[in-house]
């Protein structure tokens, strides 16, 4: 039940002495929306239901224990994240401390309560544990930016490749209608031209030259060719590019395009990458691929100083 409903914080007290409940409503009611269950079943409900800030939480109860509480709550996607203070004017040796550390309370407080000990324990409490979620809303915040960066960069990679070979056929074009030419020219003519094809093959060598396309994608995924040569050491350089094309997106035909073969080819070339990959036929090698190494390329990109700025918070009392 809701003893105090003014406030923006919820705290929820589960004890089943009544002198503790008004201890803590007295020492909270100016600063929380108090909440009241006398076993550890009700308080899980409520707790399910309310979601509060933080919890105080008796060790021996009626119908179910405080430790036993703690643990389901913490095994509950809604209420995992609760704090939860344990108090109790029986267990108080070391190894109790322990034991209600290790099933998911963050702090441990003795009855008779001493009202400025609970109140300094409990907003310390919930200052960390606010701090903490901000430390995880700017995380994910920057791997929902970084996820955002990844795919432009992709984009831009792909549309690079493909504009690459593009030129790369053109400028072959060129050169075959060099060579049509060269029995309608004199001497001078034909050296004239067979300089400039010359000068065209290079700019086909380097537009093709998978070295440029590597560090352009490696700027982009610096730790995917390491994790994928360590996990399949069988895997040939061809197959490196091909997983590096799936992996910024590009689809069959793009590949082939690039890689100037038939789209029968490429699906020749993934289905034997697929058996090297050690996935079954009903897998999806894009979608492995793709996600293959993101969470450890992400967790690099993460400025450490980004987290450590949401981690200034005052834990003393």
């Amino acid at each position: 039940m809701t003893l105090d409903s003014t406030m923006e914080n919820k705290l929820l007290v589960i004890d089943d002495e009544p002198g503790n409940m008004m201890v803590v409503v007295k020492s909270f009611q100016d600063s929380f929306k108090v909440l009241y269950a006398n076993n550890g079943k009700k308080g899980y409900d409520i707790a399910v239901e309310e979601v509060p800030d933080i919890i105080i939480m008796d060790w021996e109860m009626p119908v179910l224990n405080g430790i036993d509480t703690i643990m389901m709550l913490k095994a509950t996607e809604v209420t995992c994240e609760i704090p939860i203070i344990m108090s109790t004017g029986i267990m108080t040796s070391a190894k109790h401390l322990k034991k209600a550390l290790e099933a998911g309370a963050v702090d441990f407080i003795n009855k008779p309560f001493d009202k400025l000990e609970l109140v300094a324990r409990t907003q310390a409490a919930l200052r960390l544990s606010q701090s903490n979620k901000r430390i995880k809303e700017l995380m994910a915040n920057e791997q929902v930016m970084l996820k955002q960066q990844l795919s432009q960069k992709e984009r831009e990679l792909t549309r690079q490749a493909i504009q690459a070979e593009e030129q790369s056929q053109l400028i072959i074009d060129i050169t075959k209608k060099i060579d049509s030419l060269k029995n309608k020219l004199d001497g001078k003519e034909i050296k004239a031209l067979a300089d400039i094809k010359k000068s065209l093959q290079n700019l086909v060598d380097e537009n093709k030259s998978w070295d440029n396309f590597l560090m352009h994608f490696e700027s982009v995924h610096p730790l995917f060719f390491k994790c994928l040569k360590e996990r399949f050491p069988a895997i040939t350089n061809n197959d490196m590019r091909l997983s590096a094309y799936i992996k910024i997106g590009m689809d069959n035909k793009e590949m082939a395009q690039i890689a100037g073969v038939s789209l029968g080819t490429i699906k020749s070339n993934l289905n034997r990458l697929k058996k090297k990959l050690n996935l079954t036929p009903e897998d999806s090698i894009r979608q492995f691929i793709i996600e293959f190494a993101s969470n450890e390329e992400l967790s690099v990109k993460i400025p450490n100083h980004r987290v450590a700025e949401a981690c200034e918070v005052q834990t003393q009392y």
